[in-house]
Parts: C-alpha cells; sequence; structure tokens
C-alpha cells in the first residue's frame, strides 16, 4: 500500500493475457517483466482499467476487458472497488514460488469469450471447425469459470447443433468437449436443465459408429450415476427421442444388446450397465415396471438367455445381467433371491398417485411375472455356468476382427455419401435425431478388437481425422437475416394490434398493372403482342427503357392488338355525319374533363375490374333548357380578375461541450441512476427524449482517456458534473449498441402506428368511396350535365375534375356548377347525404405521403435487423437471461409484424391501382396517380359539396318558410274561409 497519497492505492504488477481469439491464445501472460501499476482502492476498477490498458498496450478492446489475480485465478469485480473486494485479495502480496509477485492479469471478460466460441462454432466449416471443436476440450480445462458462462449463453444447444450436421470425427471431439464440462458441477446442472442434450446423447447411442456409441455411453452412465434423480431426467429424453422416431423406448440400448451389428462386449457391458443403473434411480413401483415391461416387450429376457448360456462371456457382463435378473425377482416378490451387493435392499415404494389398497395389497408385478403366473409356472435365470441349446444358433456371430474393419470402413463410405451438405447453422432450430428411421441405418455398427479400440481412442485424441471430408464454405448470412428469412417464410395473420387486414388476400398480391389482360391507351402505340403459345406474358418492354412515342397529330390512329376491344373514337361531334345528342338553342360552355373509356376486362376474377363504377350509375333526366339558359355561352363577357467563491472541479472538456452537457442533465434523471436504468432498459426511469439525449452526449475514446488520467493526477480534486456524467457513461459496456436498441424498442409503437394507420385508411377509403350512395348521384348528375352541355355521350370521367367543378359558374346568376348539381341531388334523391362526413378515411388521407411512409417502413426493418445485432454485441458481456429473452422475444416480435406490414403495403397499393380502374382511370397514367393528391382532390370537394349542400338545404328551406309565411300574412281570422266568428266578439276585440 502506498503511503504518499492521501488516499489509499496499492501498487502491483500488471500483465495481460491474449486471449483475444479463444482458439487461439497462450497461457503465459505478458510481458515476461511485468511494469507497475498503481491502483486507487477507493475508485471503481471499470474507471481505472483503461489506465492499465494503455499502460500494457494490449491487444484488447477496452469495453471486453476483465481483471484476473494470478494467485488463485479469480475475476476481480469491475463495478466495485479494491477496498470492497479485499477478501478475494487476500494471499496476493506473498510472494510466489521462486521469490516472484503475484500480478493482475488483464484479459477478456469471460462472456464475451464465450460468444466467441460459440460464434465460432456456428459460422465455421471444414478444418477450421475441426481445429475448434478439438480444441474445445482443453479450452475448458484451462479455465474453470468458462463452463458456467458456457452453459448459461446456450453452448450446449450450440453443440447440439453442430453434431447433429458433423461426421462421427466431429462428434467425437464434441463428445469429449462434453466429458470435461460434466466434470464440473456448473456443467451437470447445465445439463440436466436441458434435456435436448441428453435427447441428442442417446440419440448417438444409435449410431452406425463405435467409438461414437462409446463415448456415449460412457457419458450417460456418468449422468445417471451423479444423481438419482437424473435417472428420470434420461427417461424422459428417450421418451422424447423414440416417440418422434416412432419407435419403442430403449430402442438404441436393445439393438446393442441384440448385436443386430455385431458382438462387442464392451459396448454390451455399457448397455447393460446403463439399463441397471437407470433403474436403480427410480424410486417408485409404476416408473420401474413401466421400463422393465418396455424391455421385456423386445426379448431382453432371451438376450439375458443367450448371453448367460454362452460359454467365454465376459465376467462384467455376466454380472450386469445377473444383477437385472435378481432385482427384477426381487421386485416380484421372490423373497428367496440373493440381491446383488450394490441393489437396494427394500422394495421400491408404490407411486404416489395409488390408492391405499393398491399401495398395501395389490403390489404391481413385472409384464413377464404376470405371463409367467398365468401359465402357471415360474422360470430362473439361466445360470452362468450351465449349458444351453442355442449355443449353436449364435456361433454364426463369430467374425472376425479383419472383417470387422472392413464392415467400418465400408460403413464409413456409405455415410459419406448419403449425409447431405452442412448447412449454415442457425440458433432457432434443433434436430436433434441423426436417422428419423432406425430401420435405414446402413451396413452395421463397427465392432472392433480391444486393440482397434485403443488406436481408435488414440487417434481421436491426436485429431488424427480420418474419414473426414472438409465442409466447403458458403456465403455467411447474419443471425438476423436467417431469423427474418425463417419469419418470411410462415408470417402471421395480417392483424396489426386492433386494426384488421385480413381481407387483403393473395389475389392482392399480383399488381394489375403487371398483367397482359389489361389494354393500352388508345393514343399510344401498343407494344409487340406476346406469343400466341403464351398469352399469360407480360408484353416486352420498348426499347432501351424509353416510354412509348407519343401519338402523331393528323394521322390514322394505330389499330388495336387483335386480343383487345376496338377503341370507339375520342368523341361523337368528331365523326362527322351524325346528328348531335343534344339539341341547343343557344351555345352553352365546355366542361374541359379527360373522358375514361371502360372496356371489356378479359381479367375479371380481381374484385375492382369486375365492371368500372361508369357501367354501375344510372342515367338521370335532366331539365335540359334549364341547363341551357344557366349555362349559355356569352363570347363578348370579359373575364374578370379574379467565478471567485466557487468549489474547484476538475474541467476537462472545452466549454460548449460542457455547456451541453450540463444543459442536457437538467431534463435526465440524477446520473447516478442513469447507468443502472441503462443496463436494465428501465423505461420508467428514461423516457425516449432522455435516451436520444444521451445518444448526443457519448463520450469519445480521447474524452474517456483525458478524463480518466486527469482524475489520476489530481485524486484529491472532484471531477466537473459533465466530466463526471460521461465517465459513468464510458463504464457502460456496449453503449452505442443499448442505446439504440432501447430506442428502436421506444419508437416502434409509433412507428408502427404511423405506418398501419394510413394502410387501413387507404383500405377503408377504398370501400367507402366504391358504397357511397351519394357519391354516385354526384357523378351520375355531373356527368348528365356535362354530357348536355359538351353534346357528347361520355361514359364517365376522370375524378381529377372534381377540383375545377366549384370554379365553373353559369352566365345568369353566376352561380357555381356545383350548386346546381347539389340542387339537383337535394331535389331528385332525398336519401343523400353530406359526402364529406362519409369518407372520414379519405380526409384523414389528406395529411399522410406515401413515399415517405414506404420510406419508414423499409427503415423500420433496417432498424429492426440492426437491433438483433445490438443484442448479439450486448450478450457478450452480463446480461440477465430474463432480460435478454423479454428483449429477442419483442425483437422477434417486431420481425413478424414488419412482415405483416410490408405484406399489406404492397397489396393494399395493388388494390388502389385496380381501384382507379374501377373509377376509370387510363391505364398508362393508374400507376402515378398520387395517393396524397387523389385523396385530396377528392376530400376538398366533400367538403365543398358539404358546405355547398348546407346553404341549398338553407335557401330551400328559407322557400318552405316564406310560402308558409305567405299564406296567412296580413289575413283576418274572418278571411279565412270556413271559419265563422260571431262580429260582436270581433268588435269587442
Amino acid at each position: 500500500v502506498c503511503g504518499g497519497s492521501r488516499f489509499p492505492s496499492l501498487l502491483v504488477q500488471v500483465q495481460f493475457l491474449d486471449d483475444t481469439d479463444p482458439f487461439n491464445s497462450t497461457n503465459f501472460p505478458e510481458p515476461t517483466r511485468p511494469p507497475v501499476y498503481t491502483f486507487r482502492e477507493d475508485i471503481s476498477l471499470i474507471n481505472q482499467i483503461a489506465g492499465v490498458h494503455r499502460l500494457l498496450k494490449a491487444p484488447h478492446k477496452v469495453d471486453n476487458c476483465a481483471l484476473q489475480l494470478s494467485h488463485n485465478g479469480s475475476y476481480l469485480d469491475l463495478e466495485s472497488t479494491l477496498a470492497e473486494q479485499k477478501d478475494e485479495l487476500e494471499g496476493f502480496q506473498e510472494e510466489g514460488g521462486r521469490g516472484r509477485k503475484h500480478s493482475v492479469i488483464l484479459r477478456t471478460q469471460l462472456s464475451v469469450r464465450v460468444h466467441a466460441c460459440i460464434e465460432k462454432l456456428y459460422n465455421s466449416t471444414g478444418r477450421e471447425l475441426r481445429r475448434a471443436l478439438f480444441s474445445l476440450k482443453q479450452i475448458f480445462q484451462d479455465d474453470k469459470d468458462l463452463v458456467h458462462e458456457f452453459v448459461v449463453a446456450e453452448g450446449l444447444t450450440c453443440l447440439i447443433k453442430v453434431g447433429a450436421e458433423a461426421d462421427q470425427n466431429y462428434q467425437n471431439y464434441i463428445l469429449r468437449a462434453l466429458g470435461q464440462i460434466m466434470l464440473y458441477v456448473d456443467g451437470m446442472n447445465g445439463l440436466i436443465s436441458n434435456n435436448e442434450t441428453v435427447q441428442w446423447l442417446y440419440t448417438l447411442v444409435g449410431s452406425k459408429f463405435r467409438l461414437v456409441v462409446k463415448t456415449s455411453l460412457k457419458l450417460l452412465l456418468v449422468f445417471v450415476e451423479y444423481t438419482e434423480s437424473n435417472a428420470a431426467f434420461l427417461i424422459k429424453a428417450v421418451e422424447g427421442v423414440d416417440t418422434k422416431r416412432g419407435t419403442k423406448l430403449w430402442s438404441n440400448v436393445m439393438e446393442i444388446l441384440d448385436e443386430k451389428d455385431g458382438v462387442d462386449t464392451e459396448l454390451l457391458v455399457f448397455a447393460m450397465t446403463l439399463i441397471n443403473k437407470t433403474l436403480a434411480g427410480l424410486p417408485d413401483q409404476d416408473s420401474y415396471y413401466d421400463m422393465v415391461d418396455c424391455l421385456e416387450e423386445q426379448g431382453i429376457e432371451a438376450t439375458t438367455h443367450r448371453h448367460l448360456s454362452r460359454k467365454g462371456t465376459d465376467l462384467d457382463l455376466t454380472e450386469q445381467f445377473n444383477i437385472y435378473e435378481m432385482t427384477l425377482r426381487h421386485e416380484d416378490g421372490d423373497d428367496e433371491t440373493k440381491l446383488p451387493p450394490s441393489g437396494r435392499k427394500e422394495r421400491r415404494r408404490a407411486s404416489v398417485d395409488g390408492t391405499n389398497e393398491r399401495r398395501g395389497l395389490e403390489r404391481r408385478r413385472s409384464r413377464r411375472h404376470s405371463l409367467q403366473s398365468s401359465r402357471g409356472h415360474s422360470s430362473a435365470p439361466a445360470s452362468p455356468s450351465s449349458p444351453h441349446t442355442r449355443l449353436s444358433e449364435i456361433s454364426n456371430v463369430q467374425i472376425s476382427s479383419s472383417r470387422y474393419k472392413a464392415v467400418e470402413q465400408l460403413a464409413a463410405e456409405e455415410f459419406e455419401r448419403e449425409r447431405p451438405r452442412a448447412s449454415t447453422r442457425g440458433r432457432t432450430e434443433i434436430t436433434l435425431c441423426l436417422s428419423s428411421n432406425p430401420v435405414n441405418r446402413s451396413a452395421s455398427r463397427c465392432c472392433t478388437p480391444s486393440s482397434i479400440v485403443s488406436q481408435e481412442d488414440r487417434d481421436a485424441s491426436s485429431g488424427k481425422d480420418t474419414h473426414l471430408v472438409d465442409y466447403q464454405k458458403s456465403p455467411q448470412k447474419k443471425e438476423s437475416d436467417h431469423i427474418w428469412d425463417q419469419l418470411m417464410a410462415a408470417p402471421r395473420e395480417l392483424r396489426i394490434k386492433e386494426m384488421d387486414f385480413t381481407d387483403l388476400g393473395d389475389e392482392d398480391d399480383m399488381d394489375i398493372l403487371d398483367m397482359d389482360t389489361v389494354t393500352e391507351p388508345p393514343d399510344h402505340i401498343p407494344p409487340v403482342p406476346p406469343p400466341l403459345f403464351c398469352p399469360a406474358l407480360p408484353p416486352p418492354p420498348p426499347l432501351f427503357g424509353c416510354p412509348p412515342p407519343p401519338p402523331i397529330f393528323g394521322k390514322m390512329m394505330p389499330p388495336p392488338p387483335p386480343f383487345m376491344a376496338a377503341i370507339p373514337p375520342s368523341s361523337p361531334q368528331m365523326s362527322r355525319g351524325e346528328a348531335p345528342l343534344f339539341q341547343k338553342k343557344k351555345k352553352t360552355i365546355r366542361l374541359f374533363w379527360n373522358e375514361v373509356r371502360p372496356v371489356d376486362w378479359q381479367c375479371k376474377s380481381h374484385k375492382f375490374c369486375k365492371e368500372s363504377l361508369w357501367s354501375k350509375l344510372e342515367p338521370i333526366k335532366l331539365d335540359t333548357s334549364k341547363l341551357e339558359q344557366l349555362f349559355e355561352s356569352k363570347s363578348k363577357e370579359v373575364a374578370k380578375a379574379a467565478v471567485d467563491g466557487k468549489r474547484q472541479e476538475i474541467i476537462v472538456l472545452d466549454s460548449k461541450r460542457s455547456n451541453a452537457i450540463n444543459i442536457g442533465l437538467t431534463v435526465l434523471p440524477p446520473p447516478r441512476t442513469i447507468k443502472t436504468a441503462i443496463l436494465n432498459f428501465d423505461e420508467y426511469a428514461l423516457n425516449k427524449e432522455g435516451i436520444e439525449k444521451i445518444l448526443t452526449m457519448i463520450p469519445t475514446e480521447e474524452e474517456k482517456q483525458r478524463i480518466q488520467e486527469a482524475q489520476l493526477v489530481n485524486p484529491d480534486i472532484p471531477l466537473g458534473s459533465a466530466e463526471q456524467f460521461l465517465l459513468t457513461l464510458s463504464s457502460i459496456t456496449e453503449l452505442s449498441a443499448r442505446l439504440q436498441l432501447w430506442a428502436f424498442k421506444m419508437d416502434y409503437e409509433l412507428i408502427e402506428k404511423e405506418v398501419a394507420e394510413p394502410l387501413q385508411d387507404l383500405k377503408e377509403g377504398m370501400d367507402q368511396l366504391e358504397k357511397n350512395k351519394t357519391l354516385r348521384y354526384i357523378l351520375t348528375t355531373l356527368l348528365g350535365i356535362g354530357n348536355f352541355l359538351n353534346g357528347s355521350s361520355a361514359k364517365g370521367f376522370e375524378l381529377s375534375y372534381l377540383e375545377k367543378v366549384a370554379e365553373v359558374k353559369d352566365t345568369v346568376h353566376k352561380q357555381s356548377l356545383l350548386h346546381h348539381v347539389c340542387s339537383i341531388v337535394v331535389e331528385k334523391f332525398p336519401d343523400s347525404t353530406d359526402l364529406y362526413s362519409e369518407i372520414g378515411a379519405i380526409t384523414r388521407l389528406t395529411k399522410v405521403d406515401f413515399d415517405q411512409l414506404q420510406d419508414n417502413l423499409a427503415q423500420m426493418e433496417r432498424r429492426c435487423k440492426a437491433s438483433w445485432d445490438h443484442l448479439k454485441v450486448i450478450a457478450k458481456h452480463e446480461m440477465k437471461p430474463a432480460l435478454k429473452q423479454k428483449m429477442s422475444d419483442f425483437l422477434k416480435d417486431c420481425a413478424e409484424r414488419i412482415i405483416i406490414l410490408k405484406i399489406v403495403h404492397r397489396r393494399i397499393i395493388n388494390r388502389f391501382h385496380a381501384f382507379l380502374l374501377f373509377l376509370g382511370h387510363p391505364i398508362y397514367g393508374a400507376r402515378e396517380v398520387s395517393i396524397h393528391r387523389f385523396t385530396k382532390i377528392l376530400s376538398e370537394f366533400a367538403l365543398e359539396y358539404r358546405t355547398t349542400r348546407e346553404r341549398v338545404l338553407q335557401q330551400k328551406q328559407k322557400r318552405a318558410n316564406h310560402r308558409e309565411r305567405n299564406k296567412t300574412r296580413g289575413k283576418m281570422i274572418t278571411d279565412v274561409s270556413g271559419v265563422y266568428v260571431s262580429q260582436s266578439f270581433v268588435s269587442a276585440l
């Protein structure tokens, strides 16, 4: 402890261990002559580790560093001070061997190394993967603390994924690493809580490679012997695997005992020992007899007799079979049976859920006991030394060791041919079964003499790669892309909260404008028609990507394609020799609208293309003489124009930066609470504005270094408020990733609402316009008036003309065309409404920019994928599993909802295109129609119509009131016919 400062400090030697790549690290700290660093005991280590890093010039990233004590291997808590960890420092000051002093070692954090291991296993192939798997066991041996972190980070799931796709050499390396994990209590507890790993081990018992089977049986034996309760976990795993495969329980073990793949004494001993150890761990009758009866159904009794009656049977195997038989007879009630020394002395208790009578009087018996009782006789197991007639039946099983090796090589070659290419591994799916059907296993499980077994073990331990095929590397996708692709394959129902988009069907995925069944405009040169043998293909685009040339005036219009109906001329009055449709005495003004010509579509399957809106309108009878008078063209009419005493502080930042941070601190919670709030994503402590403010305050590496150096140089002077805040922020690992992930979480609901609600409004708006009677009354009235004034027989007009209706005025009263249309509609259609109140969705759409909406949707997808990457980076450091799962579930839900929004957006835009054709818009211009402008025209027209309608109704009511008033105005009661009043009464008044 240094005494030169008022504050307690510790002078220690420091070194670093280059373990940035856990698969290529060394166990020898550097430098060999360690420098000395002075730690302040009253400052948290997270604020001092950067100084150690700079002194050692270590290759690590500062955020990924940890401090380890060389004398006991303990890791110091960086959030605490040295004074708070004196127990860990006990014995640190004592000299080590050969007079060497202990040192503090700078190395990579456990969680970061574990995630590096897992990522390497997921993303590697071929020789790189083989080297990684082979090194895994040594990595766990070198650092005992690594096993716990590996289990917490779902490393066991990673091993299963890699092992399920690998060949037998890779599986052997994984089993070696798994055995090392199981030697630690943390590893065994992780295996107990992860039943999928036990399922995978049982699956490998059915492998056709002897070393894989042998190692798997050994690991399962270690698992079962660890504690009696593990027997139930093993049975659960066996049920999961065999039920999924559709085979009887314990079929993999029974195949070994039946010697279907040849005689192998060592595997027989391991298999039978596993059965006995599992049965010994079952505490109640039902679980014991369920397993025994399953084995008896598969012929374990005959298997036992065959092995016990065979000459030269291995003594260990004989002992295991005898243990099984004696234990079974004892459980069945045979008191004369001599129990094995290691067996339980008392019979198993009845099941907990059994009745009292069942427990006391009716003990359960095995299937064998029941069958023997029904036959009226009992049998005892054959003695190991008694002769048996089945010896001749099994003599053919004797196979030479040379044939074993030939069979093994043949099986390995066949396996390599049948094994599919290794695909890119992800974390979302786990396939446990190596073979879906045990009948399809090729050739035989390879059995070798003990000499070959030992040679195989040496080969596995030395890394010799026999029958090894390197995987070909393919371009690797990011994990977020894999998750996105899987969610895209099966999107959820088209609902966003209470908004329902389920009526958008698959037909809306097809843009009608891209189909070849719609016609080209008459004033454009049509493209070359498609070949006759393939009418469904779209026509080829114009050369060089240019639009079709404009029509040449004065030339004859080109003929239509052969598969389309003939197109009528633009207007009847253009055809000479025809009488006008309307006989007008006066010349009227014209309506300069764009006429639409609905055609008989070949594609009538679409909702909006079955027939045109204009074909649904009923013709209206108009007072043409009144219209002629009102809209007479008067050519002569001219158009009218229309410092002292302050506390001393360490100030490092410039004044502008410091002031900006201090101003930001006024809207943030207390700085001491911010770090915890960020680490826990506490939405109650920090709101969206606070996160955005902190994002602008993230300290740079230079700022962090200057603040830490100034604090160490002047330990007696406190930091300024801005400097202290930046120092607090710098102690948060992956600060930027945490804030951006959190900002996306808080922004998502609002962004989704801004995208989903306009889409819902557009869908509802199209339905409102299609079903609105008042709009049809207005359009049919306006169409009739326009055809009369133009002397034409137009079938319809583009709705863009609606914005000009209020500007056209009659030449007599100077009232607008809209006023006259409204008057006619009110008179002839009493059930009509004000229109504006019935198209609220259209009105809301006038405030939406759909180009910006599409950009927002794309940005949502980008931010969601980036958030997956942020979560992956954050998870490398200490993160609560519940919080990690919560954020992972949130991002998955967001991804599914964004996929829904993309589908909804595409389908609604396609439906809008079809709706425009329904309204009579020409095809060549439909794609260019702006939703914003379209809805604005309709909304403003509806608003003007409502205003005009109210004025018309007021005038109508005034006239009605006036008529009623005139009926009694100035009349005496004596003048009213039919009413008699006495004259005397009148004179009296």
